[in-house]
């Protein structure tokens, strides 16, 4: 199967990175990203994130004569990653694939989307139930290989890295104590951005800690569709009640937290949600 992943590749994109990470680790070569997401692969000196650049290896990959390929059907399966933002050679791929061989990713913070619904199978991160029914829901993840191995040496309840406190963004420049202070840690705290979504939520479950997770309530039923609302609510609660007898329950909640986040929420993960939605896994 190949697969054309097209982007701006002009700077950090994050749904579409993460998808292009998963596909790119399930097929290898054979998704071809054009243009090319130099900051996602190894050696880039300055990725624009720490969990989901620069980590692929710089394989070989062939971008040439694009415009030919798609002529030739040459591509099984056409992805724009980021459909509000770059939409190079539309014309030319809806003339000639079935809808259901276009991909359209659509990971722009607010509700918005563009009239292409039918024009191929459309995935919408902050997706509501006011969306057009055939929307699928996306969201963000992680790459595996940034989920920590237990079991965690804890030394404080809560992290000391509180959203919106400016005063405690301290790790810029060091992602191993970055992910240490969430190790070190039973919860740590979390929320809606520009979003419900943020990067923030997945790097607290792989260290290794309980999200707490401020309004959950009241984020949309088909927003982060995957999240574990259930076990995130417990964790809330469990940090309402915390004494020295809690840990085997906050060790039961962690444990229920991370298989869905093994299971569902890895970039190989959500790409191969996508593979199997289109029908060609």
């Amino acid at each position: 199967m190949k697969i054309l992943y097209l982007s701006s590749a002009n700077g950090a994109d994050y749904q579409c990175d993460m998808i292009f990470h998963g596909l790119r680790s399930l097929l290898g070569p054979d998704c071809v990203d054009v243009n090319k997401l130099e900051f996602m692969y190894q050696g880039w000196p300055h990725p624009p994130f720490y969990s989901i650049y620069a980590l692929l290896p710089n394989i070989e990959v062939d971008r040439e004569d694009i415009q030919s390929k798609i002529s030739r059907h040459y591509f099984d399966l056409i992805v724009y990653g980021s459909v509000q933002r770059f939409r190079q050679h539309f014309e030319l791929v809806r003339t000639l694939y079935p809808t259901d061989r276009i991909v359209f990713i659509d990971g722009e913070d607010d509700q918005s989307v563009v009239d292409f619904v039918g024009a191929g199978i459309y995935f919408k991160r902050e997706l509501t139930d006011q969306h057009h029914p055939d929307i699928k829901p996306i969201q963000f993840c992680i790459p595996k290989e940034k989920i920590r191995s237990g079991p965690f040496a804890k030394t404080r309840l809560m992290s000391p890295l509180i959203p919106g406190d400016h005063s405690t963004y301290i790790y810029y420049g060091d992602e191993s104590k970055y992910y240490d202070q969430y190790s070190e840690s039973y919860f740590a705290k979390t929320r809606k951005k520009g979003g419900w979504d943020c990067c923030r939520h997945y790097e607290i479950m792989a260290a290794g800690a309980l999200p707490y997770f401020e309004d959950l309530e009241h984020c949309p039923n088909k927003t982060l569709y995957w999240i574990p609302r259930v076990l995130l609510m417990e964790a809330r609660e469990l940090y309402s009640k915390w004494n020295d007898d809690c840990d085997g329950e906050w060790t039961e909640v962690m444990d229920d937290v991370r298989d869905v986040l093994v299971r569902h929420l890895t970039t190989e993960a959500m790409a191969k949600y996508i593979l199997d939605t289109v029908g060609i896994s």
